[in-house]
């Protein structure tokens, strides 16, 4: 408890430190988050000492709502993680409030003031149908501004440097372009939606037939909505990449080159840029120690490459099957000097130690805590082996791992049973992470066996030295 209690309090000075503005844009992005569903361990922790911030602080009246309202149209398009290529439809989540930013202290001051106003009288009288059509209208302003700025800073270098430099980005400014086409086609999307079943739990032949007829409404083959309108349906799927049997039902054939032909090849760019960003998003993870991230991230990289090889015929090399080869030697690459050496590892932290080796009270639980994660991510990485190309590796080690714990584990119940007051400690401690190990290689069933012979050997031990 008093662990938890000092980490939250640090959390909240950090949070008490940075600037108003800092604070103003993460609390709008959280917010945004709580809208779309998007929280995390400590999110309601945080938003709210950010909001009792904003209280004592007693700024001028935030506008509520108008920035949400502006970009509600965006909510299915919307990623976490960037990817190192910009895909469109795709609009990394933080831009918004960098955009939100540049418009409130360069672009649309009055504007905003003035919107803000009327939605904040729109919504204390609960008149609906006023707020959105002052939200409509604010969208509206904001397509004629920006795309005005847009054009008048596009003639030379140093000012599109400049407007790059003012939005915080190249990649930011990819998404504004992104979000003036998605707003400009707000209405075609927005019957698109209505049509939709709000969650497509797979592509049965009676879905397929029905989201046909919708995707051949002139309406929606413009060439100016038809991408994003299979963006919007890929939001919608339990498992995305079944937008891929959409693609071969209308191409009438499973030939990856010849769907690259039509305009349904956007829908295998999308499955094919979400492999990207896991690939993308997992070194991030391992400097993190997120070590969940990192087995969701091998997981989710597996299925969608597994899809992509299942629904289409990839005979024939393509664009998409070259891309996804190199990502998959890319994760191949970094994953293994995460696990490679594991078991000398484990066997040089279970070795069996005389008593004048034992120097220290117990094993560092760091270092237990970093193999314990390492082998977590190899026991992911061995049941997506065959998609992330390391069936020889995965094999070899937890070959190597079984043997290592099975031998260390016996030795360690000997020592036990005959250990002095001076030295149990060092030999529980490493007898616990013994658990732990076998936990993550041989199941949590072993481990529990594991954790009884443990218990039986100290009350030996201890009947023992008491008779």
């Amino acid at each position: 408890m008093t662990t938890g209690a000092s980490t939250a309090e640090r959390l909240r000075q950090f949070l008490r430190e940075m600037s108003p503005a800092a604070r103003a844009l993460l609390l709008r992005e959280l917010e945004r988050g709580a809208h779309s569903s998007e929280t995390f361990p400590g999110f309601d922790l945080i938003l709210e000492e950010l909001r009792r911030g904003e209280r004592e602080s007693a700024p001028a009246p935030r506008i509520e709502g108008l920035d949400r309202r502006l970009f509600q149209p965006l909510v299915p398009f919307l990623v976490t993680e960037e990817s190192p290529e910009k895909m469109r439809g795709r609009i990394t989540r933080s831009s918004l409030g960098s955009i939100w930013t540049w418009l409130e202290r360069d672009l649309m001051v009055d504007d905003i003031k003035a919107c803000g106003e009327k939605l904040s009288v729109a919504i204390a009288r609960d008149d609906t149908e006023q707020a959105q059509q002052i939200a409509a209208d604010f969208q509206n302003r904001f397509i004629v501004v920006v795309e005005k700025t847009l054009k008048e800073n596009s003639s030379d270098m140093k000012t599109r440097q400049k407007l790059v430099s003012q939005l915080g980005g190249e990649p930011v400014l990819d998404d504004l372009l992104d979000i003036i086409a998605i707003l400009k086609i707000r209405e075609a999307l927005a019957g698109l939606a209505q049509r939709l079943p709000p969650q497509i739990k797979s592509l049965s032949e009676s879905d397929l037939q029905a989201i046909r007829t919708l995707f051949e409404h002139p309406a929606v083959q413009r060439p100016s909505v038809f991408p994003y309108a299979l963006a919007l349906l890929f939001s919608r799927l339990t498992f995305p990449p079944h937008i891929l049997r959409l693609a071969v039902a209308a191409a009438e054939t499973d030939s990856a080159p010849r769907i690259a032909e039509t305009s349904y090849a956007f829908a295998v760019d999308l499955v094919v840029d979400e492999i990207g960003r896991q690939a993308a998003h997992l070194p991030e993870s391992l400097r993190a120690r997120a070590t969940a991230d990192v087995c969701a991230s091998i997981k989710k990289f597996h299925d969608y490459a597994r899809a992509f090889s299942t629904e289409l015929d990839v005979s024939i090399d393509t664009r998409w099957s070259k891309k996804i080869a190199h990502l998959r030697t890319e994760l191949a690459s970094i994953l293994r000097s995460k696990i490679d050496g594991l078991p000398g590892k484990v066997r040089r932290m279970l070795r069996p130690h005389r008593k004048e080796e034992i120097s220290v009270a117990a094993l560092d639980q760091h270092e237990v805590a970093d193999i314990e994660n390492a082998l977590e991510i190899l026991g992911a990485c061995r049941l997506s082996a065959g998609e992330i190309a390391l069936n020889e590796i995965t094999l070899r080690l937890s070959s190597e791992l079984e043997t290592c714990l099975d031998n260390a584990t016996q030795a360690l119940l000997e020592q036990i049973r005959q250990a002095s007051d001076a030295d149990r400690p060092f030999r529980q401690s490493q007898l616990d992470a013994a658990v732990r190990f076998s936990g993550k290689v041989f199941g949590k069933r072993y481990a529990e066996l594991l954790s009884k012979a443990a218990g039986v050997a100290l009350q030996s031990e201890r009947r023992a030295a008491q008779g």
